[in-house]
């Protein structure tokens, strides 16, 4: 079952993981989130007292839904389908590539022309993380797969905040959120949006 995210990752790939407990706290402190809930598919956290505050939210109605339904089953499928807002945490010590499956060819970052190869160099590196060697095919720029521009529809990192419920463009991060990422990792964080 596929659901619309907001995702936020650091800018950049090569930032060390977060402490997902430290992560959860600190996102607990400003009321992003509110206390864990654990579900079949791992921990995920409701929507805290803050979180509308720290979201910008777009356009003349966004609809968003905080309240989960009541009766399990039917939270069960909510929840997995993203019917209400919910956060799910998660930071490895893998660099995890995730992208939208609509998500259009990547740009170099020297030419910024398209690369339509990029699936296949990116399957070589899922095989073996060192081969992470990228060469632009237009004007032979050399680099790493994670130069490549993916706009707001993928991206590499170890550290994950997914919020369930929110669809593209619907909302963005708003500077309280993205400076309290910043300070319990060290680095900048951006957004993306994805359907998985």
């Amino acid at each position: 079952m596929t659901a619309y995210k907001l995702l936020m990752l650091p800018q950049d790939p090569d930032c060390r993981p977060v402490d997902p407990a430290a992560l959860a706290g600190a996102l607990r402190e400003i009321g992003f989130i509110g206390a864990p809930v654990t579900a079949p598919e791992g921990e995920y956290y409701p929507a805290g007292e803050h979180f509308l505050q720290l979201l910008s939210f777009l356009g003349c109605s966004p609809a968003i839904e905080l309240t989960p339904p009541g009766d399990a089953g039917t939270l069960e499928t909510a929840r997995a389908k993203g019917s209400f807002c919910h956060v799910y945490l998660s930071s490895t010590g893998k660099l995890r590539f995730r992208a939208d499956p609509r998500t259009p060819d990547p740009r170099c970052p020297a030419c910024r022309q398209p690369d339509p190869d990029w699936r296949i160099r990116l399957a070589s590196w899922r095989e073996n993380p060192a081969n992470s060697v990228w060469t632009c095919p237009a004007c032979n720029y050399m680099g790493r797969l994670t130069d490549l521009v993916f706009r707001k529809s993928a991206g590499f990192a170890g550290s994950w905040v997914e919020v369930r419920g929110i669809y593209p463009s619907e909302a963005v991060p708003g500077e309280a959120l993205l400076e309290c990422l910043r300070a319990v990792s060290g680095c900048r964080w951006r957004s993306i949006y994805l359907q998985e």
